[in-house]
């Protein structure tokens, strides 16, 4: 028995058999404990309900008994007569009369203490002790009270010597904290008329309220509270030990003001205590019931022992039957481990290892050693078959070793339809075609030219998912190509194009749908050769080169786009020229839109691509010799190039390549050059006619003198010298006499013919003249205004 403890695996089958048998018992005794527990609360409570309702029943017959005698009495003509009689020695019958019906509405079973009678108007009081005058009358500050009151006739909670029948507490509540003396019933007289004349009050004595209420049971408690909540009993007892200990109870029950009754639990030193509670229609009086809820559960612990007894006993035949089942079915175990293991790791399994574990690795070791063998065998056979396609495309593989290898790589069908070429093998002959994919270009999407290879490697996922795999060969790239062979049974070139056709159209629209890339495609001629296909993937790129006239996402069939023959047409010299003197002219815009129209005019003029690409050389050449002749160096206007210019040339698939590269690479360069070379000249001008004036002023300065000193034409002189300042020439020069002749007015005692003449004008009058219509002032007064002493 010791050794099945050393197996983890028996070990956890055994504490499977006990919680799958023990779910059940704790599920089942748990649910019996609470629903017997449950159960025994609300058959408590149930008990308390109804006894609180008889003592209610108790309390009220009492209440409305002693209701009625006392309507009776003020009925009677007798306390009408004496309401309006004021009281003398002469008025002893009467008084006689009132005292025997006082008597007979005050039995003893009522456990009535005292009965008042008071006159309002006639100021006297009658009661059990006699007849006295209201000003004298110790419960007078309670008769005018109960006077103020709106009801004719109300119940009332009487502390005697308060002064009042409740204080308030802090929240605005109307409590009571002494327990009062008894409780009032006010009716106010005559009983039939709206205006008061006196009142009758009658007062039952605490006492009597407590023997209504008293309970025979110690774990249960009744309490009274009036309709604002005042207690009218004692509530102290062997549940609410301290006083005060009602009042969570009393809160609660008033954030109930529509409950008529209810049951609810609250603490109380740290004692539960359950609360039955009913409300009266008679007189809106609270009978409250406490009781401890540990005393109400306690017969519901003695279930509880008896069920976790039973539910021991249970555990223990669980176990038992457990540990027997689990080692009958841990047998069998045994005996695989032995075979899956050695002799000595079967009787001595390693240490924490269960012996399902011990066999798993066992068999996963030899499935793992099979799986890694067969995915090495169909990575080499992949990448064999890869090789074996690329040498094909390349031209490097003999027709021999060709049969052999489409019959390794799964190709039987089509090794025995490529027996065109291979009479001893005497099957039909098919037609191939190789397809070729290209990227457009990478401008304006999430790539960049270090993702090429992943690129072509998804091109040719989809391809392998979209062409049939009874219709191609394993797609391959080639450099930045994705080429595919396809194949076709049928005879039919024409239809087998189509085919091809709607296989490009569909990688095109995938290509864009789940990369995001434009891709066009080239496709060959149908051979019916498989050891053509070096010469047909060939004549693929030569189709794709014609996406100079297409355009992007262009599918070119060699047979559609090649030319059948050769034309040469005139070199549009006209259009470079224009171009070469919007270069010079430094116009942008324009330079754009002759190339624009350059790049469409030779894609419409010259057919062969090999023609394009003569055109597009002698452009650049030409290009670059006006740059050289314009002083620049021949490399400075292709700063970024990086590659030889011929294969620049040869990447160029649009008319909007074509013409962006060239403005972009050459001639937006040169217009740059030139035209920082006219502004440094420009600004050269500039600063010399500047020294010129500020240094030579006072003579007779023109801008044509100037132009001759400079080697310059006046017009241009004039055009650089504005465009510099932002003024002209005869402006500048008077506002810089003008500003010399305010400082030597201001500074010297030059005479202002003198100054005149220093500055070149023919009088002193055109001098002020001029010197009024800048200034507002002539220079006299000028020098006067801003002459310091």
């Amino acid at each position: 028995m010791f050794r099945h403890l050393s197996s983890s695996y028996w070990v956890r089958l055994l504490l499977l058999t006990l919680l799958i048998g023990m779910i059940p018992v704790i599920a089942l005794g748990s649910l019996s404990f609470l629903r017997a527990k449950q159960s025994v609360q609300e058959k408590v409570n149930d008990s308390n309900m109804q006894l609180l309702q008889q003592t209610q029943l108790n309390v009220e017959q009492v209440l409305q008994l002693f209701e009625n005698l006392m309507t009776q009495y003020i009925s009677t003509s007798t306390v009408h007569e004496a309401l309006q009689t004021p009281f003398s020695p002469n008025n002893f019958v009467l008084l006689n009369e009132l005292v025997g019906g006082l008597n007979k509405i005050q039995p003893y079973e009522l456990g009535i203490k005292n009965v008042y009678v008071a006159s309002l108007d006639n100021d006297w009081v009658l009661s059990n002790e006699g007849y006295s005058p209201l000003d004298t009358s110790p419960i007078r500050s309670v008769i005018y009270e109960y006077a103020k009151s709106e009801s004719r006739s109300f119940w009332n909670a009487y502390v005697p010597g308060s002064g009042q029948e409740a204080e308030a507490d802090s929240g605005g509540n109307q409590v009571q904290e002494a327990i009062p003396a008894g409780v009032h019933l006010v009716k106010k007289l005559p009983i039939n008329r709206t205006q008061s004349t006196g009142l009758i009050v009658g007062e039952i004595s605490a006492a009597k309220l407590e023997k209504l209420v008293y309970n025979e049971a110690e774990e249960r408690e009744t309490l009274i509270l009036d309709s604002e909540f005042r207690p009218l009993t004692s509530a102290v007892g062997s549940v609410l030990k301290t006083t005060g200990e009602w009042r969570p109870a009393a809160e609660m029950i008033r954030g109930m003001p529509e409950a008529e009754k209810g049951h609810f639990i609250f603490k109380a030193n740290r004692e539960t205590i359950s609360v039955n509670f009913t409300k009266s229609n008679y007189n809106g009086w609270y009978y409250l019931s406490f009781a401890s809820l540990d005393d109400i559960t306690r017969d519901s612990r003695s279930i509880g022992w008896y069920t976790l007894f039973i539910s021991l006993g249970t555990f223990v035949l669980i176990l038992l039957l457990a540990w027997i089942g689990s080692k009958r079915m841990y047998m069998p175990i045994r005996r695989v481990l032995s075979v899956a293991v050695d002799h000595g790791a079967a009787g001595d399994p390693p240490q924490h290892k269960d012996e399902l574990q011990v066999i798993g690795e066992s068999i996963h070791r030899l499935r793992t050693s099979q799986t890694h063998m067969k995915d090495q065998l169909r990575i080499h056979s992949k990448q064999l078959e890869v090789f074996f396609i690329r040498r094909l495309l390349q031209g490097e593989i003999r027709p021999k070793e060709t049969k052999e290898r489409l019959a390794q790589f799964g190709y039987e069908q089509g090794s025995a339809e490529l027996a065109s070429d291979m009479p001893e093998t005497g099957a039909a002959a098919s037609l191939f075609a190789v397809m070729t994919v290209q990227i457009d270009s990478l401008d304006y999407t999430r790539y960049q030219d270090r993702d090429v290879d992943l690129l072509m490697f998804a091109i040719g996922n989809i391809t392998s998912e979209l062409i049939p795999a009874n219709r191609r060969f394993e797609p391959v790239v080639m450099v930045d190509n994705q080429v595919t062979i396809c194949r076709s049974c049928e005879p039919d070139g024409h239809d087998f194009e189509t085919e091809l056709y709607h296989y490009a159209e569909d990688v095109q629209r995938s290509a864009e749908q789940i990369l995001g890339l434009k891709v066009s495609v080239g496709i060959s001629p149908p051979y019916p050769s498989i050891h053509d296909s070096h010469q047909a993937y060939k004549q693929s790129l030569d189709a794709l080169n014609y996406r100079l006239r297409f355009g992007e996402q262009a599918i070119l069939l060699y047979t559609s786009v090649s030319p059948e023959s050769r034309s040469v047409a005139a070199y549009p010299d006209w259009l470079e020229k224009e171009l070469i003197d919007s270069i010079k002219t430094g116009d942008k815009e324009k330079a754009r839109g002759l190339l624009n129209e350059f790049a469409h005019k030779i894609i419409a003029d010259y057919l062969s691509y090999e023609d394009l690409q003569m055109v597009l050389t002698r452009l650049l050449i030409d290009l670059l010799r006006e740059g050289q002749e314009g002083g620049e160096s021949a490399t400075e206007p292709l700063p970024v190039l990086g590659k030889p210019l011929l294969d620049h040339l040869q990447e160029l698939k649009t008319a909007a390549d074509i013409e962006q590269w060239f403005f972009a690479h050459v001639v937006e360069p040169m217009i740059d050059t030139l035209l920082h070379q006219w502004e440094n000249r420009n600004k050269k001008i500039s600063e010399r006619l500047l020294d010129i004036i500020h240094n030579e002023y006072d003579t007779n300065l023109t801008v044509e003198l100037c132009a001759s000193r400079l080697n310059y034409h006046p017009n241009y002189v004039r055009t650089v010298f504005r465009k510099e300042t932002g003024s002209s020439f005869s402006d500048y020069l008077s506002q810089y006499r003008l500003s010399k002749a305010k400082q030597w007015l201001v500074e010297t005692d030059m005479k202002i013919g003198e100054i005149a003449e220093k500055l070149q004008y023919q009088n002193s009058q055109n001098f002020i003249r001029y010197f009024r219509k800048m200034e507002n002032t002539t220079p006299g007064q000028y020098r006067e205004k801003h002459r310091i002493d």
